[in-house]
């Protein structure tokens, strides 16, 4: 069970569907033992569309004969409950003269079961009970008694089993919550620090979608993106890509993944305006950078593992002192504002990338599960 990503927002797992099964063992042995002796057909009125999952593997484990009436009533709209219940489809069936099983996905507030109790009285049932495979007992306020609850859950929006999101995520058999601390982080570090060796091993361990500006490049004029297509033209060209297209890159990366926890950016932001960019970004969801995280290194160990790098790969011209000193001297110009930027917003983070490979990741994890 990895992340999922409907619409806007991302849910990380939270009940697996063993779990779910199990609970609806036990709450269906619990009405088979009051049902057991019916002489009678009770109603299972499946309340739509939440409960169709739920009722459907609940009357496949019920060994007395019972029939299913529906009825669709909403007081969602997005992960907010309205509180104001509207009767949509009203039900499919009569329930006059019988015992009714109201069968819901969830109940929070109660108002909907309420409202349905008070449907079932002036509709003739002669004994209404509840059943639900969720319940809230921390939004649940009223008297009216719950005869059955398979689970309860704190006050979270959760998808997944029959439980949706602006209608996606039913046909999910786990049940997945809103995961409102989705989690991005930046990774800072001059040439030579092992920010490669170390992003890789933050992203598996940590479930991050590791974000590379010059992969992620690659990767949209490989896909013929809209994107990919103005990057290509532009570097055919032998012009510079503009900050505008490698955010809309990196903002569609967002909106699209799933699976993952969060972002680790390499690589961006460069700059004191794309930092300003990405902040906007993630405004618009309602968050921000979660932490900065920088390996930092003496220049004169960024210069010998560069040389060492460079006579590993065959590439004679990073070698030279002169270019390698220029290249140091373009990231402290560049990283040195954002540096500052960072503190300022509190999300800043140092590392000691000298050591081993695993000395400086034992850092890395401390830090981030710090974060």
């Amino acid at each position: 069970m990895g992340n999922i990503r409907l619409h806007d927002k991302s849910f990380r797992p939270f009940i697996d569907n063993d779990t779910i099964e199990k609970a609806i063992d036990k709450v269906a042995a619990r009405i088979n033992a009051d049902y057991k002796d019916s002489e009678d057909i009770p109603v299972l009125l499946c309340v739509l569309n939440g409960s169709i999952l739920f009722t459907a593997e609940l009357m496949k484990r019920l060994n007395f004969k019972c029939e299913i009436v529906c009825v669709k009533l909403s007081s969602y709209v997005g992960t907010k409950s309205t509180g104001e219940v509207r009767d949509i489809i009203g039900m499919t069936g009569s329930v006059n003269g019988r015992r009714v099983i109201i069968v819901e996905d969830i109940i929070d507030s109660g108002k909907t079961i309420a409202n349905l109790t008070k449907m079932m009285d002036s509709s003739g049932a002669t004994e209404t009970r509840i059943c639900t495979m969720l319940l809230k007992p921390g939004c649940y306020k009223l008297d009216l008694s719950i005869d059955y609850v398979a689970m309860e859950i704190p006050d979270d929006f959760i998808v997944g089993f029959g439980l949706d999101y602006d209608g996606l995520g039913r046909n999910f058999k786990d049940i997945y919550v809103l995961d409102e601390n989705m989690r991005y982080y930046i990774l800072f570090g001059p040439p030579g620090a092992g920010k490669g060796t170390q992003a890789a091993s933050m992203a598996e361990r940590f479930n991050l979608c590791h974000i590379s500006t010059g992969d992620l490049l690659r990767g949209e004029m490989a896909s013929g993106s809209e994107l990919g297509l103005k990057a290509k033209a532009l570097i055919e060209a032998g012009e510079l890509v503009p900050d505008e297209i490698v955010e809309g890159m990196i903002e569609r990366k967002f909106d699209t993944v799933e699976g993952y926890s969060g972002f680790l950016l390499d690589g961006f932001p460069r700059t004191t305006a794309q930092a300003e960019a990405l902040d906007k970004m993630l405004a618009k969801r309602e968050t921000k950078v979660t932490g900065v995280v920088s390996l930092m290194i003496p220049d004169g160990m960024i210069k010998e593992r560069i040389k060492h790098r460079a006579a590993i790969e065959g590439r004679a011209d990073d070698a030279s002192d002169e270019t390698i000193s220029n290249r140091i001297k373009t990231y402290h110009e560049k990283t040195e504002p954002l540096v500052e930027y960072y503190k300022a917003a509190g999300v800043y983070n140092e590392i000691d990338g000298t050591g081993t490979i695993e000395e400086v990741r034992g850092r890395v994890n401390s830090l981030m599960e710090s974060l």
